[in-house]
């Protein structure tokens, strides 16, 4: 079976049940969590071995995460590992957050410029995008030095690019065509 089905199906019963129990917002931050979690290759490495029997796996995850997911997501997890699925709780982690904003109309903006942006600036762009695109913004902001100045906009996979680097590329290449 193809592993991207796998994830999209359980994270589409997640939703469901989050949905039904009310509780889609404590869960997508929960899912928010463990994604940043899964990045850390130590817990990767615990999730995919295979001598780890699901009972201690369950302990250990809910030994790190006490008190910080909600209890839906704890059962989640116990699912995952008596069905031999945990190695996919990345991929549903990502997928549960990607049909989370799209249930709710949220867009995914990721600003990156060379500097700090102001909240009152930041809550501009996303005042504009949200009207542009008729939903509500979640923005996150990425500081990047090598873009030199101006910034990159990324909304839903669309960019949106005004970096210095990038128009200095574009003469460059305007230039050799001479």
């Amino acid at each position: 079976m193809n592993t991207n089905r796998i994830t999209v199906r359980y994270a589409k019963a997640l939703l469901e049940l989050a949905l039904e129990e009310n509780t889609a917002e404590q869960i997508n931050n929960d899912m928010q969590l463990i994604g940043e979690t899964t990045n850390i290759s130590d817990f990767m490495r615990f999730l995919e071995n295979p001598v780890i029997v699901p009972s201690k796996k369950q302990a250990i995850f809910n030994g790190i995460f006490k008190e910080k997911l909600n209890n839906l997501s704890f059962r989640f997890f116990k699912l995952l590992t008596e069905n031999k699925r945990e190695i996919y709780l990345k991929s549903i982690a990502r997928n549960f957050n990607d049909l989370y904003r799209k249930h709710f109309g949220i867009k995914s903006v990721k600003l990156t410029t060379t500097f700090k942006v102001s909240d009152t600036l930041k809550k501009e762009i996303s005042d504009i995008i949200a009207i542009k695109f008729k939903s509500k913004v979640e923005m996150s902001e990425k500081i990047e030095k090598e873009i030199l100045g101006g910034f990159v906009l990324t909304v839903d996979g669309m960019q949106y690019d005004a970096s210095v680097r990038t128009k200095l590329k574009e003469i460059k290449t305007e230039l050799l065509k001479a």
